[in-house]
């Protein structure tokens, strides 16, 4: 089972670990004044994306996944059916055979998917893919201070009700954020759930771990975790930036996650 097979109840997952009103408005207006013919792209399945270029008026957008399952589920969460092409295979695979073809590359959270490793050869392959002047507009969750202290974490949600909303900042900040990272650098949830099993003692937190599951299942791993002093010099040195959109007032990665808009010369 990869991670997005585990993944099967996305309607319960909120912004920012999905685009928000506020993500969206961003990158409308930069694509406002993209000519609506050119070929577009999203990177995975997020419907939020495939359904903005629907109603802006893109004409030729394709959908590059390699988890079918997870395209489907997805699809069942759009307001709007068809009007894209499905492109199935690793993106390190998919997006070399659109040399210079695509205006527009979205992706949302897509870099924790791909090892370290990876990364580099991922950001080469993007740049492969645009046309010139093509854009790509890449939302990333980026870590360029301390994580969350645990100790503080715990007291916080002492206090906190126990309900959707706060089930995804509870997931946020405990697995994508706080010092649970620095075990191994990657969020690992299986690894994640035994730490807090052993650790959260409270009956609220322990009903915070009970439920949170919905959001965020065990057996998944993502490469969320170095800081991004580390990451920054490799991320898409061949693109120009034109534009950094910081998260919005009230997110629990306010300070972390960026919305960064790049563009190839």
């Amino acid at each position: 089972m990869t991670t997005w097979d585990a993944i099967q109840s996305w309607d319960l997952v909120l912004p920012p670990s999905r685009p928000s009103t506020y993500h969206l408005d961003c990158i409308a207006r930069v694509l406002s004044v993209t000519d609506r013919v050119r070929p577009v792209g999203v990177l995975g399945s997020t419907p939020e994306f495939r359904d903005l270029l629907v109603e802006m008026g893109f004409t030729r957008i394709y959908v590059f996944d390699n988890n079918i399952g997870s395209y489907e589920r997805m699809s069942r969460l759009r307001i709007y059916s068809g009007q894209e092409e499905f492109v199935f295979g690793h993106w390190l695979e998919t997006l070399p055979t659109f040399d210079g073809e695509l205006a527009v590359l979205l992706s949302d959270l897509t870099s924790g998917n791909l090892t370290y490793e990876e990364r580099a050869d991922f950001y080469c392959a993007i740049t492969r893919a645009l046309s010139h002047e093509g854009l790509f507009i890449d939302k990333v969750l980026t870590h360029p201070t301390p994580h969350l202290d645990l100790n503080e974490l715990e007291e916080k949600y002492r206090r906190r009700a126990l309900n959707i909303f706060e089930l995804n900042r509870f997931s946020c900040e405990f697995f994508f954020c706080s010092q649970l990272l620095g075990i191994v650098n990657v969020v690992d949830t299986n690894l994640f759930y035994s730490e807090l099993d052993n650790r959260l003692s409270h009956p609220r937190l322990r009903a915070f771990l009970r439920e949170v599951p919905k959001v965020t299942p065990r057996d998944c791993i993502w490469y969320y975790g170095r800081s991004w002093d580390l990451l920054e010099g490799d991320y898409c040195r061949d693109l120009h930036p034109s534009a950094v959109f910081e998260d919005e007032d009230g997110s629990p990665y306010k300070g972390r996650l960026k919305l960064f808009i790049l563009r190839k010369k």
